[in-house]
């Protein structure tokens, strides 16, 4: 594993295991609070449309279409991107089984199920989209294209989660933790992938 992904990994768990410290020392709060009034300050209709777009890709429906286009281009990597998702969401799942977070009353704009901590869109956002730039980065098409692409999933990436804050179904904190899972799984995941030579053939 290279140094980096080793930083990665690092990073990851100290903020993660930093968010449970404080999650169960209730002072989670203020720091939920102070990013909600700064991200919902942009509040307009067309702002709330484009945010639930973005909000639909990184759920059920929007990953099934993106693993069937995966598959539809390429049956062995899609199996590989379709474990990808599966392994993100169960470790996802157990999680928020453990700390059993409810999700914010009275400001969601939309209606989601389940517990809060941490937040399975932005995981899979990560997972999905971070593995996607991975192939590409890895792929033989020219740099210039490699780029446009890298920065489109970079936006997806970051849009999604801020755009569970934003429609009032998730705690600023929910999103920081479920991209540190979701880094620190796909650093693994990649891993294992550069062993097998899967996405690099």
């Amino acid at each position: 594993m290279s140094y980096k992904k080793k930083i990665i990994i690092f990073l990851a768990s100290l903020i993660f295991l930093t968010l449970i410290v404080k999650y169960y020392t209730l002072k989670l709060e203020d720091i939920d609070s102070f990013f909600y009034k700064i991200i919902i300050s942009i509040k307009q209709p067309i702002v709330t449309n484009f945010f639930k777009l973005f909000t639909f890709l990184g759920g059920i429906i929007g990953t099934i279409l993106l693993i069937l286009i995966i598959f539809l281009t390429n049956r062995k990597k899609g199996l590989y991107f379709l474990i990808n998702i599966l392994g993100i969401l169960i470790i996802n799942i157990i999680l928020k089984n453990i700390f059993m977070r409810e999700r914010p009353i009275g400001i969601n704009m939309i209606t989601e199920k389940g517990y809060s901590f941490p937040s399975g869109h932005s995981a899979v956002a990560i997972s999905a989209y971070g593995l996607l730039i991975y192939y590409i980065y890895h792929s033989n098409l020219k740099n210039i294209v490699k780029k446009l692409i890298i920065t489109l999933f970079s936006l997806i990436i970051i849009t999604i989660p801020i755009s569970r804050v934003y429609l009032g179904v998730h705690y600023f904190s929910d999103i920081i933790a479920g991209i540190c899972i979701s880094l620190i799984w796909l650093m693994f995941y990649t891993e294992y992938l550069n062993k097998k030579k899967i996405f690099k053939q």
